[in-house]
């Protein structure tokens, strides 16, 4: 009886898959993109690809969901380590900026493609994911205000507001901006800490 092949066989092709599709996702967007466009970039049948993922949006998922886990892994080492809420506000833009660059096609499809995501049922962990992000933000703001850290004339919803949305569109200049990922946190982290902290 001839043997089945063995997983660890399956996994390059299916990492190759992932890969791709992420690629296609944050260029072309979720909805744009087709399961024959990703079978083709990864050298597979159309079919083949329900070998591995049973829908375009298992694809989705798992591409989401990996850059989700990973970022909740990063702020908690950061928190960890965190004595002040200056540190701990270091540590969320750190955890983020790592995020794009261990994930940017994840980074990039989160913000392009959320709204339409979060209409399907499946994908309602993004949204519990993202208030838990949300209030990791707001308690560091809070209590760097109530500390007198930060100034004490700040709304924590609206700089939140304010610095989310553009931290994570950064994702999306891999060309046009010739700076690094690290060069960009720090700038990001030098107008963040100088805008909330108070003036002497």
């Amino acid at each position: 009886m001839a043997r089945r092949k063995t997983e660890p066989e399956a996994l390059p092709r299916r990492e190759v898959i992932l890969s791709e599709a992420a690629t296609l996702f944050a260029r072309k967007g979720v909805v744009a993109s087709t399961v024959r466009e990703i079978a083709d970039a990864s050298g597979i049948l159309a079919g083949s690809i329900y070998h591995w993922f049973g829908s375009k949006e298992d694809l989705v998922d798992e591409i989401l969901t990996a850059a989700m886990r990973d970022l909740s892994t990063w702020y908690d080492e950061a928190f960890a380590d965190a004595r002040t809420s200056s540190d701990r506000l270091r540590g969320l833009v750190h955890a983020a900026f790592r995020t794009i660059e261990h994930h940017p096609d994840a980074a990039t499809m989160y913000v392009r493609d959320y709204a339409y995501l979060a209409t399907l049922p499946r994908f309602a962990h993004l949204a519990m994911d993202g208030m838990r992000v949300r209030d990791l933000w707001l308690n560091t703001l809070q209590e760097g205000i109530e500390s007198g850290e930060f100034r004490a004339d700040l709304d924590p919803e609206l700089v939140y507001r304010y610095l989310a949305y553009p931290l994570w569109l950064t994702a999306g200049w891999k060309s046009g901006v010739d700076r690094t990922l690290p060069e960009l946190e720090a700038q990001f982290t030098a107008l963040v800490l100088e805008g909330v902290t108070p003036r002497n």
